[in-house]
C-alpha cells in the first residue's frame, strides 16, 4: 500500500526496492544452490507481478525525465 503523500521519487524509490525484492525471490534465483531443483519455476502471476512493477517503474521515469 502507498501512502497518499508519497511523492513520485519516493514512488519510484518503493517500485524500484520492490523489483530488486520480486526478481531475488524469484526461485530461478536459487539455480546452483543446493535447494534448486530443475522444475523450480516462477508462476505466471509472478512473472506478471515483475512486469506490472518494471511497467509502473518505466512509467514513473518518463513522468520525471530519467527515462
Amino acid at each position: 500500500m502507498q501512502p497518499e503523500s508519497e511523492t513520485k521519487e519516493d514512488r519510484l524509490a518503493r517500485l524500484e526496492k520492490e523489483l530488486a525484492n520480486l526478481k531475488r525471490l524469484l526461485p530461478e534465483h536459487c539455480y546452483g544452490t543446493q535447494g534448486y531443483i530443475s522444475v523450480h519455476r516462477a508462476t505466471p502471476s509472478q512473472w506478471q507481478k515483475i512486469e506490472d512493477t518494471e511497467e509502473a517503474i518505466k512509467k514513473l521515469k518518463a513522468e520525471l525525465g530519467k527515462a
